[in-house]
């Protein structure tokens, strides 16, 4: 560079030489010889020429150290030249080429500056980037950084004005010390400057960003920074968004975007209208939402009661079916029944006994002690202890019927055979209707609920055929329905509870995310907890934005908003200073609503933007935004090495 420049400066110099000693000579001829020649010198130091010397022996003088050193070459290499072309001395040239310098950097000050300034930094800038630590421009504290730059810059200052001095001792200390103070401000201020330049940079992203989105610029602000403290950037953002699907709000992102939000919804004004009709329309359609998903996923809810009158009448109806079994029957001898039955009755005491006894009387005919040969009253017995059955809860009591009900069934199946394929039908039927109201008990909390695995081997069971039944059973699709309709019970029993829905339906632990994945599959059970939760989130964002909850961090978000805050007016002060204080706190209240009128609407417009944006499901813009600002700014990767070459160069720049 310093060859370049110095090759440059010395062929404008030869020019100029040239040139002047030609216009010289013409000169010669007029009877005023020095006005004309003055006249001469005048303008074209001051034209574009003059310019151009200026520019190039500024830019050359300007480097550091050599700076002085390639000007004078140049100046001496012209004279020398021009010596020889023009036979004058070359001590009257190089007085002519100092002059023609001079003349030209008077004649041009901004030109004669900006070259200066432009040489100090382009000659300093290598040296910084090839040793940046020498410079402070490398890895270190502050302190350290400032030293080594400060050292440089003595170094630096100290030999440049040395060079440009001729050696003298004053001159030179002055450089030194001038070197030494602005080389160790250089690291801090180079800093400074670099968070200047980002927070432009910064600012500049961000009306772009908000520009092109619609979105007022410090609204795009707030929700960024809201956003960033609730550790989400914009990829984030979208994502989260997506999970929880199209109704889903900026302001359910985190606590920082609900604390924002709730400080609109406490401000009066059009925000805060935005912001409560917002969140007061996504909640009254909370339940319509749920149902939805759950329809869609777990299918439309029946009516268990209906499904239980359903198997009842089906049951009714194979009542043509039993007397077509009965028609071809034969008599029945029970003695060996009775006989088994008084065997027991003699040895049992209690309430087994008694139970016995009462299905023993069963087999005889009414009125007698004789045993009945009608296949009919076997077939009533069979009965009558399912009933004794489905009452009773003691165990002994229990096994001693089934028992009775076992030997009563082998008798009847052999007095009239085909009487099994309607007992499979109607056992069938039985199973389903059971079926049915154990689905409604899978989400209790209670003993009568299933464990995950226990349902898990009930659904499996369940479809196995039993007796001369063929095809798999409906028992498991009526669990499912059974599962379903209590389902249904719960949200309608908790229409405005979305906290209560959500610890009915998915309880306090995983049992009945696995039964209702065991139920309906995993898929649609993930999908339904899914929605559970997304509304819980819902919920929570309206509670924390229009309920009086998060008093202090609320407040805290409406001064940094702008907005109202705690009111504080004169009786307040009244009381805590007296009349003086009220006087105070009326005087501040005018000159505040004065205040107020003077300025521009732009924050009550900025509210309004942020209202909307962190209300509004139309998230497309704002995450295009905050992707279109995300990051840090960075300041350009020469903001620090320039700064520190301005400071350093600046004692060459000075002379």
């Amino acid at each position: 560079m310093a060859s370049d420049l110095q090759e440059a400066a010395k062929q404008e110099m030869f020019k100029r030489l040239a040139a002047a000693e030609h216009q010289r000579r013409l000169a010669q001829s007029h009877p005023s010889f020095e006005e004309s020649q003055k006249l001469i010198d005048q303008q074209d130091m001051q034209g574009a020429n003059g310019a151009v010397g200026s520019a190039l022996t500024s830019v050359a003088d300007g480097v550091p150290v050599v700076g002085p050193l390639m000007v004078s070459g140049a100046q001496k290499g012209a004279a020398a030249l021009s010596s020889l072309i023009d036979g004058d001395s070359y001590s009257d040239n190089l007085k002519q080429a100092q002059r023609i310098t001079d003349e030209a950097n008077k004649a041009h000050p901004v030109v004669h500056a900006a070259g200066e300034v432009t040489g100090a930094v382009g000659g300093t800038i290598p040296m910084i980037v090839a040793a940046p630590a020498a410079f402070g421009a490398g890895g270190g504290g502050m302190m350290i950084r400032s030293a080594l730059s400060g050292l440089s810059g003595l170094a630096l200052g100290g030999t440049d004005a040395a060079v440009r001095s001729g050696g003298d001792a004053r001159d030179t200390a002055w450089g030194a010390g001038t070197g030494l103070l602005l080389g160790g401000a250089g690291p801090a201020v180079g800093n400074l400057v670099g968070k200047g330049i980002k927070s432009l940079i910064e600012v500049g992203k961000n009306r772009l960003a908000a520009r092109a989105a619609g979105i007022n610029p410090e609204a795009l602000k707030f929700v960024r920074r809201a956003v960033t403290d609730d550790g989400l950037d914009a990829a984030a953002v979208n994502t989260r968004l997506q999970e929880m699907g199209p109704d889903a709000m900026l302001a359910d992102l985190g606590p920082n975007t609900q604390r924002q939000a709730g400080a609109l919804a406490a401000t009066p004004g059009r925000a805060q209208e935005i912001v409560r009709a917002a969140l007061k329309d996504r909640s009254g359609a909370a339940n319509s939402r749920i149902n939805a998903a759950v329809d869609e996923n777990f299918g439309r809810a029946p009516l268990a009661s209906s499904l239980d009158g359903e198997a009842v009448g089906n049951q009714q109806a194979l009542s043509p079916a039993y007397r077509d079994a009965f028609a071809q029957a034969r008599p029945i001898d029970a003695t060996p029944i009775a006989d088994d039955l008084n065997r027991q009755i003699r040895t049992l005491r209690g309430d087994p006994q008694r139970a016995l006894q009462r299905v023993r009387t069963m087999l005889n005919r009414y009125g007698t002690e004789e045993l009945d040969t009608n296949p009919q009253t076997l077939f009533n017995t069979r009965q009558a202890i399912d009933g004794l059955l489905s009452t009773e809860a003691d165990p002994k009591v229990i096994a001693a019927l089934t028992d009775a009900r076992q030997m009563v069934d082998d008798g009847l199946t052999a007095a009239v055979p085909t009487i099994k394929e309607a007992d499979a039908s109607f056992a069938e039927l039985a199973r389903q209707r059971e079926a049915l109201g154990r689905g409604q008990q899978v989400l209790d909390s209670g003993r009568t609920a299933p464990r995950p695995a226990e349902l898990a081997n009930e659904v499996q069971q369940g479809a196995n055929p039993q007796g001369m039944q063929i095809g798999p059973s409906a028992v498991p699709l009526r669990m499912t329905q059974g599962a379903r309709a209590e389902i249904d019970r719960i949200i309608g029993t908790n229409a405005n509870d979305v906290v209560a829905l959500n610890r009915l339906i998915k309880g306090e632990g995983d049992w009945n995310r696995a039964r209702l994945a065991t139920l309906f599959g995993q898929e649609k059970a993930d999908k339904v907890f899914k929605v559970l939760e997304n509304e819980r989130v819902f919920a929570d964002t309206a509670n924390t934005v229009t309920r009086n909850s998060e008093t202090a961090a609320r407040q805290a978000a409406q001064n940094e908003l702008g907005g109202a805050g705690v009111g504080f007016g004169a009786e307040e002060a009244f009381k805590a200073g007296g009349v003086r204080g009220a006087v105070r706190a009326v005087a501040l209240d005018k000159a505040k609503t004065v205040a107020q009128a003077l300025l521009p609407e732009s924050g009550d417009a900025a509210r309004e933007s942020l209202a909307q944006t962190l209300v509004s499901r139309n998230r497309d813009a704002v995450i295009r935004a905050l992707m279109a600002t995300g990051g840090p700014a960075r300041a350009p990767a020469l903001t620090s090495p320039v700064v520190k070459a301005l400071l350093l160069g600046s004692p060459a720049g000075a002379r």
